[in-house]
């Protein structure tokens, strides 16, 4: 870049070694945050040339608002001048308008306010080329397919709440020690902020849909897994910019675990499903309440493990110690049991004696029928790990419940990567009659579990089963359209690539890329219907 810029007499900036990307990027980031936060321009270049392009966020911004002097004289150092900042500065107001990346962070939530600057500096425009990022549709990751389109964009942001601004925080991948270094100066200009860019955060989920978005047919993306802020930012950029929505279980049932939805549902009139299931162990175990020791204060399980060898021997250790002090363990004995009881998920079977937790009485906390996942194929382990990957149905069922309102004939429903039947279990214990049900999933067993529910359970509608996403080709997908007449709900669940190990960060981009493409068929399709 420097000896590209050696050639241009006119070029702003200087061409010595050190001028280079990793230099430029830190600029451009910390010019991004500081329009952000609403200051202008001028300040923002007054304050690089006071305090050093190396000097933190927080010492930038609190430089600005109150106008002191730089934070060490010499402790900060750039290897940019005073002009190339300005152009800088520049270069990104003009297109941080469009719809472009940072660094991989979408900018297309963010708007900022233009003012007016000078035309006479031009940056290179290769430069803004390197500085501005890709689009959303040329950007690809390892884990990304390299057909990704970005749908279009039928969104207005309502950014005037506090909760949008932590999201926006967080997706931003901020640090904790430097929010909180923030604090101070962020609230002071908290007032210039709602009054100059109130469109800088995100909004609540669905409150700020479009009628064009919000519209029939709905569509809803769930996942139970340990996605990042900056996993769930990607996938509401590619679901018309729908902002997720997180539920903890424990409000519903007596699991303690995170669940996040992104959907274009309605968040009003919603209901619990009735009767409600086991909000606590005891509850859902009631054998168990006779053992129960005092000093055990588990309430609701926190974490599902699939593993089962070694547990017995465990069982029968901790047993011994027990039995050893008289069912009256020291403060240090207590602690190993409980940290062994919560990773391997032990429970009160006797006096002086724990069990793992079985599939049946997981299935009642999950709010799945006695011995559902049971099935030719499945040992204890792999009906664990599938329970462990699918949804709590009394904490989804809460979210589905709208559709009992909107739909109230009965449902059709396209449902991807179905499991061992989540969705359609919720919506039948909210009294929504199932009318068809498109399951589209990989797993034989899984695809026999949904079935063998299917038929026990009593269901009128008709179950069409697809055991590979990659077989609902455009004219397969056109043709059962026609067939049920729409679909009133398209689902995806958890597109994991690893389905039944205990790692729950690996999301299947390229699965979830095909759901992203159903779902703008069917809306596009069923919009040209109507």
């Amino acid at each position: 870049m420097a000896k590209k810029y050696e050639k241009d007499a006119n070029n702003p900036f200087p061409g010595d070694d050190n001028c280079n990307n990793e230099a430029l990027f830190g600029i451009m980031d910390k010019t991004l945050r500081l329009l952000e936060m609403g200051f202008t321009e001028n300040q923002i270049s007054a304050v690089f040339e006071r305090c050093g392009s190396e000097a933190l966020l927080t010492d930038l911004a609190e430089s600005i608002i109150t106008g002191g002097a730089e934070p060490d004289a010499h402790k900060y150092s750039s290897p940019l001048s005073k002009q190339s900042v300005q152009v800088n500065c520049r270069s990104l107001k003009r297109k941080t308008t469009g719809d472009f990346l940072m660094n991989q962070q979408p900018l297309s939530s963010v708007l900022i306010k233009t003012e007016e600057y000078s035309s006479d500096i031009v940056p290179e425009p290769d430069l803004l080329e390197r500085l501005k990022g890709k689009r959303p549709k040329e950007e690809h990751t390892d884990d990304e397919p390299n057909n990704w389109l970005k749908p279009k964009e039928e969104f207005m942001e309502d950014t005037s709440n506090s909760e949008g601004r932590m999201w926006l925080e967080a997706r931003r991948g901020i640090s904790s020690s430097t929010n909180n270094r923030v604090a101070a100066s962020r609230r002071r200009v908290l007032g210039i902020l709602e009054d100059r860019n109130p469109t800088m955060s995100m909004p609540n989920p669905c409150k700020s849909l479009t009628s064009v978005v919000a519209k029939p047919p709905y569509f809803f993306y769930g996942n139970v897994t340990s996605l990042s802020q900056d996993s769930w930012a990607r996938i509401s950029q590619f679901l018309y910019s729908s902002q997720p929505e997180f539920a903890n279980t424990q409000l519903y049932s007596a699991l303690s675990r995170k669940e996040g939805y992104i959907h274009n549902l309605p968040i009003e009139d919603r209901f619990h499903i009735h009767p409600k299931g086991p909000m606590t162990i005891e509850e859902a175990i009631p054998h168990s309440r006779k053992w129960w020791p005092s000093w055990d204060d588990r309430k609701q399980l926190s974490y599902i493990s699939c593993e089962t060898s070694g547990v017995p021997l465990l069982c029968d250790r901790l047993g011994r110690i027990l039995a050893d002090c008289n069912g009256l363990p020291s403060a240090e004995q207590r602690r190993q049991i409980l940290q062994q009881c919560r990773e391997k998920n032990l429970i009160w079977v006797g006096k002086y004696k724990l069990g793992r937790l079985e599939p049946e009485h997981l299935e009642r906390i999950m709010g799945y029928p006695f011995q559902h996942s049971q099935v030719a194929g499945f040992g204890v382990p792999e009906r664990l790990g599938s329970l462990k990957h699918s949804f709590q149905t009394d904490t989804l069922g809460y979210h589905l419940s709208v559709m009992r309102r909107l739909v109230p004939g009965g449902v059709v429903i396209l449902s991807f990567f179905s499991g061992i039947g989540g969705v359609e279990i919720a919506l039948h214990r909210l009294g929504i009659v199932l009318k068809g049900v498109v399951s589209v999933e990989t797993c034989e067993v899984k695809r026999k579990i949904l079935k063998k529910w299917w038929e026990s359970s009593g269901q009128s509608g008709e179950l069409i089963q697809i055991e590979d996403i990659n077989k609902l080709s455009s004219r397969k997908l056109e043709d059962l359209m026609k067939k049920f007449k729409g679909f009133d709900l398209v689902v995806c669940q958890n597109p994991y690539s690893a389905a039944d190990s205990d790692n729950l960060s690996g999301l299947d981009f390229s699965m979830f890329a095909e759901f992203v493409r159903v779902v703008q068929r069917v809306r596009s399709t069923m919009e040209g219907d109507r």
